[in-house]
This record gives C-alpha cells, structure tokens and sequence, in this order.
C-alpha cells in the first residue's frame, strides 16, 4: 500500500465547469470523465476514497431564475 490508506477528495462544483468558458454555468462532460479517471486511479491503488462534492453554484442559479 501506499503512503495512505484513506483520502477525502473535496470537490468544488466550478471544478466540473472544466475550461471551456461554462465556469458557474454547468458542467463539462469531458472534465468529469477526467475527474472520474483521477479518482478512479487512486481507488485501483487501493487507498479507500471518500468524495465530498459541491454544486452550490448551480443551486444558486436555479434559485436565481425564480
């Protein structure tokens, strides 16, 4: 095993906008599937994983529009 056996991943939602100029406005498929890749990879080496992910923005925003 490696230096860690546990790790807690925050994730803020604007981190899923990727850079394709949608920060605050949804997501980005290919950002996720790279998120989800990274993520995947420090599981496969075993160290147990717990996300904690935000999405405050686009609640936000969904209040905005009421």
């Amino acid at each position: 095993m490696g230096r860690y056996a546990r790790v807690v991943v925050k994730l803020s939602g604007e981190a899923f906008a990727g850079t394709a100029g949608t920060a605050g406005t949804g997501t980005d498929p290919v950002c996720l599937a790279g998120l989800a890749d990274e993520v995947a990879s420090v599981h496969d080496l075993g160290v147990q994983t717990a996300m904690v992910v935000g999405g405050g923005n686009l609640f936000r925003g969904r209040l905005a529009g009421s």
